[in-house]
């Protein structure tokens, strides 16, 4: 099959259109709220959890050179589903930092018999409760852990 140049053109147009939109897709980000800048370089690794009845036990882990954001949240299934719990423990080049976890807004979809799904907006607390950093969460599948990870349950 031979395509006219015309075909040709609106296939190459559509297809750009298509690659164009597919690269806006949201990515999870760490917003910096002192400074008002995005930490371009970490990338969300993991998001693992497994629902336990009205609970949900999730491990977030955020990677960047020599830097690592761990949060571990525990939420409340419900109308509306909200954040229980939560913990980050960052660990960077020459320091280390932890503290709560707030969240802004939570998104749950599904999870009764398959893997849920999980986004919202959260904050970083510091030890005053002051809101340091955000990360924001696009709603994504909240895999299950791998065999042999432990369980994954926030301190209270």
């Amino acid at each position: 099959m031979i395509l006219s140049p015309k075909r040709l053109w609106l296939l190459v147009c559509s297809a750009f259109f298509l690659l164009s939109y597919c690269r806006n897709i949201e990515e999870a980000r760490i917003e910096n709220l002192q400074e008002e800048s995005t930490l371009t370089d970490y990338q969300m690794i993991s998001l693992e959890g497994r629902r336990d009845g009205d609970r949900l036990p999730v491990r977030l882990v955020f990677e960047a050179p020599s830097s690592n954001l761990r949060l571990d949240l525990l939420f409340r299934i419900g109308v509306p589903t909200r954040l229980e719990s939560g913990q980050y423990r960052w660990e960077r080049q020459d320091e280390v930092l932890e503290g709560r976890v707030r969240a802004s807004s939570v998104t749950f979809l599904g999870g009764q018999s398959d893997n849920p799904n999980l986004g919202g907006v959260f904050q970083l607390l510091s030890a005053s409760g002051d809101p340091i950093y955000q990360v924001t969460l696009p709603t994504s599948e909240v895999k299950r852990p791998q065999v042999g990870t432990p369980r994954v349950v926030p301190a209270h």
